[in-house]
């Protein structure tokens, strides 16, 4: 039972001596093999400096022959290669727990017994190329030029010919006016997917107004011919109201005919006189209702809100007053503002005849 008991001690043991062992070998290992290396470099940088010294040798005794018949001056001497691959040992890279007692182990790579310096050649050289120095293969170079062809000659350059000025014709298609927002749809263009009815219905009408403005152009002065105090504002120069042109714009800005709508709110319309003090600005106020506002749509010149508007007890005092729009409904409300000059329209006079400005009013 002791010895059962001792097994697994004796095991462990033994164990951890084999790690250690084969760790210590390891680095004894590391260690011989960068020293191998250094030594391999060294020794190619000395053969190196050798081959350069028999090589300025070679070329100094050839030069002291050319020199003695004084055809060829003498080649300047090369200068000595820089020793780049020297090779260098740092004691502190080796390791600090190798045992170096016993020294190391046998080698693993044979060193081998050195080359004669006049059998060594250019490392840096094949074979091929070695032997291929000397000797200059003019046979091969002539037999190579003759089997490759000769490009052929380059001409001069030409005018471009009708091929490369010729153009494809462009087909136009269909031509179809330009869509008139607010009137009737234009016939759909030919391979557009028809959507059926069911889905039609259920698409939003994107032509409705979205917000109102005030044609400038349209608007202003204006004179009521119902009364002899309009006829001697007319002999003045002066007008007794103002005329103003609201349009409809859809999302895009385009205007949209309020006849094919059905104007459910009421018009509020405020004028103001930016000579005045804040608090006496006001100089008018009037309200339209439902009915008045759907007898208040014209076409022509431009499709809106047509509005005359008469000066009640007070008149402005400069040529301009800042005018307030308000159309509002149960569900929304839009609003626009302007200047406006109080002398009469030349383009509101050229159209809209006298006769009108009763029902207008």
């Amino acid at each position: 039972m002791l010895s059962f008991a001792l097994l697994p001690a004796i095991m462990t043991a033994l164990g951890c001596q084999s790690r250690a062992h084969n760790d210590l070998y390891r680095q004894r290992m590391a260690s011989e093999i960068r020293v191998l290396e250094d030594q391999l470099y060294d020794a190619d940088y000395q053969n190196q400096v050798l081959r350069d010294q028999l090589q300025r040798a070679k070329s100094q005794a050839e030069a002291s022959k050319r020199s003695v018949g004084g055809t060829v001056p003498a080649p300047e001497p090369r200068p000595h290669l820089a020793p780049d691959r020297q090779p260098s040992l740092d004691p502190s890279s080796l390791p600090d727990s190798i045992d170096m007692e016993d020294g190391f182990d046998a080698p693993l790579i044979d060193p081998g017994e050195a080359v004669p310096m006049d059998q060594l050649g250019n490392p840096f050289l094949d074979t091929e190329d070695v032997q291929g120095i000397d000797e200059e293969p003019v046979d091969e170079l002539d037999a190579e030029s003759e089997m490759l062809p000769l490009p052929p000659p380059i001409g001069e350059p030409e005018p471009p010919g009708k091929a490369d000025t010729e153009v494809l014709p462009i087909e136009p298609g269909e031509l179809l006016p330009p869509p008139n927002p607010g009137f009737e749809e234009l016939p759909t263009p030919p391979g557009q997917i028809q959507l059926p009815d069911a889905v039609k219905s259920t698409q939003p009408n994107l032509i409705f107004p979205e917000s109102l403005e005030l044609h400038m152009g349209l608007s202003g002065g204006h004179r009521f011919d119902d009364s002899d105090e309009a006829q001697g504002s007319a002999e003045s120069g002066t007008t007794d109201g103002l005329f103003l042109v609201v349009r409809a714009l859809d999302r895009r800005g385009v205007t949209v005919d309020l006849n094919q709508f059905e104007i459910e709110g009421e018009l509020t319309v405020v004028a103001l006189d930016p000579t005045r003090d804040a608090g006496a600005a006001r100089i008018g106020r009037w309200e339209f209702s439902a009915e008045e506002v759907a007898n208040l749509v014209r076409s022509q010149p431009t499709s809106g809100l047509h509005i005359p508007v008469k000066w009640q007890d007070a008149k402005p005092a400069g040529d301009e007053v800042v005018v307030h729009i308000r159309l509002r409904s149960d569900e929304d409300e839009m609003r626009c503002e302007g200047r406006i000059n109080t002398k009469e329209s030349s383009k509101l006079a050229k159209w809209l005849p006298r006769s009108d400005e009763a029902a207008q009013r």
